[in-house]
């Protein structure tokens, strides 16, 4: 009953997200992150699938395998997608400075970390770093020059505006394995700070599942 009441929850704030998307300005919204649009829908790519957004009430539809689209309900991804077009207030959208930081420096006063949740996933990584690799590759995600002896260093597209970078140093007899993502110093100026553990989640759970393909 409690799980029901959970999910009823998100699917709730599924919807408010969708009327609230629909009171911003969609032209500006499709200028500001040149995105593909027509008199119906707004195209764009979210890590590596195509999704499109009614202009007529925000409903967000992904393309499936089968070139079919479905609506997605997914809390994580639909309020994630909402806020990287809806968050920036200016008329052109926010520069990337190319600094990576942790999610924790966008911080203000006490916020949870991400370590242990950052941690079962690397512990499900463990031992499977060429996997990993493959899988965020699935995503469209680029390898990096390796930085501080990871394993694994992937630069992964969000949307064609927006990356993060991933981490991963495999485990030995003395050492857990580690995972980290890193985020543009200026992260903040596309997305609240609250969105980006959204994001993460969504990302973390795709590479996994990918990984398990």
């Amino acid at each position: 009953m409690e799980k029901e009441m959970v999910i009823s929850n998100y699917d709730r704030q599924v919807d408010i997200g969708r009327r609230i998307f629909m009171e911003y300005n969609q032209d500006k919204i499709i200028r500001k992150f040149h995105l593909l649009s027509d008199h119906q829908w707004i195209f764009l790519d979210y890590l590596n699938t195509p999704y499109r957004i009614s202009r007529t009430d925000g409903t967000i539809e992904a393309c499936q395998n089968n070139n079919r689209w479905l609506e997605c309900r997914s809390y994580d991804t639909v309020m994630t997608i909402y806020d990287l077009l809806c968050y920036a207030k200016n008329e052109t959208a926010p520069t990337l400075c190319g600094e990576w930081q942790t999610i924790g420096n966008f911080a203000v006063g006490s916020s949870p970390g991400t370590g242990m949740f950052t941690k079962k996933y690397a512990k499900q990584f463990r031992n499977s770093a060429e996997k990993l690799k493959a899988a965020c590759k699935k995503l469209s995600g680029i390898m990096q020059k390796p930085m501080a002896r990871a394993d694994v260093t992937c630069l992964i597209p969000v949307t064609s505006f927006f990356p993060v970078l991933l981490q991963f140093w495999d485990g030995d007899e003395e050492f857990e394995p580690e995972l980290v993502l890193l985020w543009d110093k200026n992260s903040n100026q596309f997305l609240h700070f609250e969105t980006m553990f959204y994001l993460q989640g969504d990302l973390l759970d795709r590479i996994k599942n990918k990984l398990e393909e």
